[in-house]
């Protein structure tokens, strides 16, 4: 199978601030690094940073959170960002270059979908949330802080304030939302989905239903050198997104409750509210991995509080294969993985007296967090691909995106008829 001639990333942002952006900006210099050529289509103002050799294209826009709130309109739909997206396809598309999307929904809006629908065979969806399946992105009612098992755009989703604004923000995201399925009709039997996590598969399920639906699990790299001894220090961390489906706000009310300051790594919506309230925490903002390797020297354990049914949370693998302790909501997706590895205990998600409970346990048994930091040690390195794997599984699924879009039109219609409802293929071999 031919490898690509070129492979042209595509992500709201180009400056990393959140997993997703680390992921999408990683896969792009590690392609580079092979030999690929390599352009990144950034929504935001571009990063300078981003690697020699790597074509740039930055389109300037600001994510909707920062837009003022004329830009309603410009959120549903980025008109300018498909003109440029798609004249740019127009000037430099071969039957050789693929095209891997990541994040979208802050800037490059569901117009992402028109301008690479003329190219939607060679178009990997990397699906690192939600937002093709839910309004909100989530699976989860913010309100009730609880997680939503409706079914998208239904009429019990429809009624439910579930957003964390309001209830009139929860109908644009539905209007939203149905222009997105609207604009994915070239993509659901061409192009090819890619999951960070096979257990996100019955939840996209409910919305949509790919034709090719694969699982690479998230790269883990540890953040440096294992902690020497995580039981002999006292200090909570919190790392990633500040914002309130991380749970932020319990884990600071259980940290009060406890009497004990936690360290928050991360910038986010909710950080000038939460450090308002919360005054006797510590809020470093964002930090480099070598900056969190070196903090990390210092902590007892991870916190990962999120509400949501998180597909996979990075920064939770990333502590335990630094060799630190886990304590994490029943929530996410690999919840189950990380405890049944040893490595992590777990609470009740939105729960702040179960949290607290967790918490102080954690704090007063030192040789429970002994036994949580061996097995980090022993298995952290081993639950899921490293850098290497990771780039590899992509490097095959391009090849295989190539081979597939060059069959003749008459196989590619005798495959949709015989294609079953869900599908599965998996990416990793």
């Amino acid at each position: 199978m031919r490898s690509p001639d070129r492979v042209v990333i595509l992500n709201d942002a180009s400056v990393v601030r959140g997993g997703a952006t680390y992921l999408a900006t990683t896969l792009a210099r590690s392609l580079h690094a092979r030999g690929l050529a390599v352009t990144f289509l950034a929504g935001d103002s571009g990063n300078r940073d981003l690697g020699e050799g790597i074509d740039m294209l930055a389109l300037e826009g600001r994510a909707l959170i920062h837009a003022p709130r004329a830009s309603a309109l410009k959120g549903l739909y980025n008109a300018a960002a498909r003109h440029r997206i798609s004249e740019w396809i127009a000037r430099h598309d071969t039957p050789g270059t693929v095209y891997h999307l990541h994040n979208w929904s802050n800037i490059l809006t569901p117009a992402v979908f028109d301008a690479l629908a003329p190219v939607a065979r060679r178009c990997a969806i990397h699906v690192h949330d939600f937002f093709l399946a839910c309004p909100n992105g989530a699976f989860l009612d913010y309100p009730r802080a609880r997680v939503c098992n409706r079914r998208p755009l239904s009429a019990a989703c429809l009624t439910t304030q579930c957003d964390k604004r309001s209830y009139s923000h929860k109908l644009w995201r539905s209007a939203r939302q149905a222009v997105l399925w609207n604009r994915l009709a070239p993509f659901r039997s061409g192009a090819q989905f890619v999951m960070i996590n096979e257990a996100m598969r019955s939840r996209i399920g409910r919305a949509i239903r790919p034709g090719h639906l694969a699982a690479i699990s998230n790269p883990v790299e540890p953040f440096g050198a294992p902690v020497p001894a995580p039981e002999r220090n006292r200090r909570l961390v919190q790392i990633g997104q500040v914002q309130r489906l991380k749970g932020v706000f319990e884990l600071a009310e259980a940290g009060r409750r406890l009497g004990l300051g936690v360290d928050f790594i991360g910038m986010g919506d909710s950080l000038d509210e939460l450090r308002t309230l919360y005054p006797e925490h510590a809020y470093h903002g964002w930090m480099s991995r070598e900056e969190i390797g070196r903090f990390l020297n210092g902590a007892r354990a991870a916190v990962v509080a999120t509400q949501s049914p998180e597909p996979f949370c990075l920064s939770a693998f990333e502590c335990v294969a630094t060799g630190l302790p886990l304590v994490v909501s029943d929530s996410i997706l690999t919840a189950r993985q990380l405890v049944e590895a040893g490595a992590a205990v777990t609470f009740c998600a939105g729960d702040v007296e179960a949290l607290t409970a967790a918490l102080g346990r954690v704090l007063r048994d030192d040789d429970l967090v002994a036994r949580l930091a061996a097995a980090a040690r022993e298995r952290g390195p081993g639950l899921a691909p490293g850098l290497a794997e990771w780039v590899a599984a992509h490097d095959r699924l391009y090849r295989r995106m190539l081979a597939r879009s060059l069959e003749p039109v008459s196989l590619r219609r005798q495959a949709a008829e015989d294609m079953p409802a869900t599908p599965v293929e998996e990416a990793l071999e």
